[in-house]
């Protein structure tokens, strides 16, 4: 997950990748692209912009455009993305097409709304890092 963490940063400093913070009014910046696949290989869209926690410099989500059946971004969690293809320049997702298609759409206002980031959160199987259920397991990411 380290190695994954230090693609992501290094990337979205080459690319000039956006990043949106968990402030009031924050900013998305440039807005590049970095492909998504699933782990078949198979193109399900482009991360536009990473989301990170301010507090912490943690990356918590990735904005994902599908851009193939369905048009529209998502916030997928970082902990989602199993790996980084260093040969192809692409993050592969693990998650089915059917799943990440029925996620609800991102919009900019969600980013300030806790209750929907525990929700994608829970809706791909994981638990935010800063909800009490990990600390009380002494589960750090």
């Amino acid at each position: 997950m380290k190695r994954l963490l230090a693609a992501l940063l290094a990337l979205a400093a080459l690319l000039g990748l956006g990043i949106a913070m968990h402030t009031v009014g924050g900013r998305h910046g440039q807005q590049k692209t970095v492909e998504v696949t699933n782990w078949k290989g198979k193109h399900v869209g482009i991360a536009k912009y990473i989301v990170m926690d301010p507090l912490t410099g943690n990356i918590t989500f990735v904005i994902l455009y599908l851009d193939r059946d369905v048009k529209k971004e998502i916030a997928v969690p970082f902990a989602a993305f199993s790996s980084y293809d260093h040969k192809n320049g692409v993050f592969i997702l693990n998650v089915s097409e059917e799943k990440l298609f029925s996620v609800p759409e991102f919009h900019d206002s969600d980013l300030n709304n806790p209750a929907y980031a525990e929700s994608i959160y829970r809706f791909f199987g994981l638990a935010p890092r800063w909800t009490e259920e990990k600390r009380e397991k002494g589960i750090m990411m």
